[in-house]
């Protein structure tokens, strides 16, 4: 029996245990995974209602979207923290472990693709989008929804544990990056302020940004499931 003051000892306790242990294991990976879908989820169905609220100047919608990114970030501290702890527990090797460091990784990923969208939703502070013109704004609505697409995508590959959605999700980048260079030329080549110019490159930049994120989650399914890693065509 190990000294319950020493933590190590406990640990190494934990890991040794032979009944059941496997089993055990397995389901908590499988939680694991439910609670990274259930923080993407978030913010992926968060990302058409902020760019609405944006596109109509909706302050009080983007303050309730801006302060539900906060329990975004306390799931994913919660889900590190119990990755660290499954580590540290079962020292998993192979596939368990890619696993691991993947949710880890795609942690990242949500917890950054939320702070991006909170900033989409905080230039209203700055900015006044219903009279931007109709084609900015309609560029802007195209962007939202592309990146709201590939990230869904990207939950979707998560639980479907599909090693074949980052390829798929690669060419729906593709239009998302084309689509920030249409807004930024349209801003360069507008009347806006300097101001407005600087704020809408911005968010062109946030919502590619969150469309690489969804992507790069899909990769870590591919990572995790097969053991090679994609990276952006040369």
């Amino acid at each position: 029996m190990s000294d319950v003051n020493d933590p190590l000892a406990y640990l190494e306790e934990e890991r040794l245990r032979p009944s059941g242990s496997r089993v055990e294991f397995q389901q908590q990976l499988a939680a694991c995974d439910a609670l990274l879908i259930e923080a993407a989820q978030r913010v992926s169905c968060a990302i058409v209602p902020v760019t609405n609220a944006f596109l109509q100047a909706d302050r009080h919608a983007s303050d309730a979207l801006i302060a539900a990114d906060a329990e975004v970030d306390r799931r994913c501290l919660e889900l590190e923290e119990l990755c660290y702890l499954l580590i540290a527990r079962q020292s998993p090797v192979a596939g368990d472990l890619r696993r691991l460091v993947s949710i880890l990784r795609c942690v990242a990923d949500v917890q950054r693709s939320g702070d991006l969208l909170r900033h989409v939703a905080e230039s209203l502070r700055w900015v006044h989008p219903p009279s931007m013109p109709e084609e900015l704004r309609r560029t802007i609505g195209q962007l939202g929804a592309v990146a709201a697409e590939i990230f869904s995508g990207s939950v979707d590959a998560w639980r479907r544990h599909d090693p074949l959605a980052a390829t798929e999700l690669q060419v729906r980048d593709d239009h998302a990056d084309l689509l920030q260079k249409v807004l930024l030329t349209d801003i360069y080549t507008g009347s806006q302020s300097v101001e407005e110019s600087v704020s809408l490159a911005l968010i062109a930049r946030y919502y590619e940004r969150i469309a690489d994120h969804g992507v790069e989650m899909a990769r870590q399914v591919t990572y995790f499931l097969t053991g090679d890693r994609l990276t952006d065509p040369a």
